[in-house]
């Protein structure tokens, strides 16, 4: 090949490169700037949480006391005990001093049976005040308030304030930054 068809070739290559570098970077450019940035604000968002507010205190209750003691619980007692006897005895022996003769032995019979149902009656409405038929008893009660409510602020980024082209505009990052990336593109 001679030296003319050689530089055609060459110049056919370099051209042909040429145009298809140009397709390959066709549609753009692009190149940076920084601003700086002026100020840093820090950006707050609200996290709320709801705790259940249970509250639990003793509260004092008068129940009925069924507890029966023998002798002092219970309302009615229709048992014979040792107050009857002593009652019965005494009604007796006032009897005696009452009557004459066969008189003197119904006057001790009565006597004797009023003496027993008096004392049976003392006994049974007789009832002490620390006997009473009720009794305090503790229990515990528990309710639920309605649900308590917490807010708390929580730290979610920054927005950075700067100046371009005489125009104020932010950028929100999660840091304060010192300056901001600015692209340009140019488009063909």
């Amino acid at each position: 090949m001679s030296k003319l068809n050689l530089l055609k070739h060459g110049k056919r290559a370099v051209i042909i490169s040429l145009s298809l570098s140009s397709f390959l970077f066709a549609g753009g450019d692009r190149y940076y700037e920084y601003a700086k940035v002026t100020y840093s604000e820090p950006i707050y968002d609200y996290v709320y949480d709801n705790h259940p507010n249970r509250i639990c205190k003793e509260v004092r209750y008068k129940v009925r006391d069924d507890y029966d003691d023998g002798y002092y619980a219970s309302r009615r007692d229709d048992s014979l005990g040792l107050d009857t006897l002593v009652g019965a005895t005494t009604g007796v022996v006032i009897g005696s001093q009452i009557g004459k003769g066969n008189g003197r032995v119904a006057a001790q019979i009565v006597g004797g049976l009023l003496g027993a149902k008096i004392s049976h009656e003392i006994r049974n409405n007789y009832r002490p005040q620390k006997y009473d038929n009720y009794r305090y008893e503790v229990r515990t009660e528990c309710y639920d308030e309605p649900t308590r409510q917490t807010k708390t602020r929580v730290l979610s980024g920054y927005k950075n304030y700067f100046v371009y082209n005489g125009i104020k505009h932010y950028k929100i990052t999660n840091e304060p930054i010192k300056r901001v990336q600015i692209t340009h593109t140019i488009d063909f």
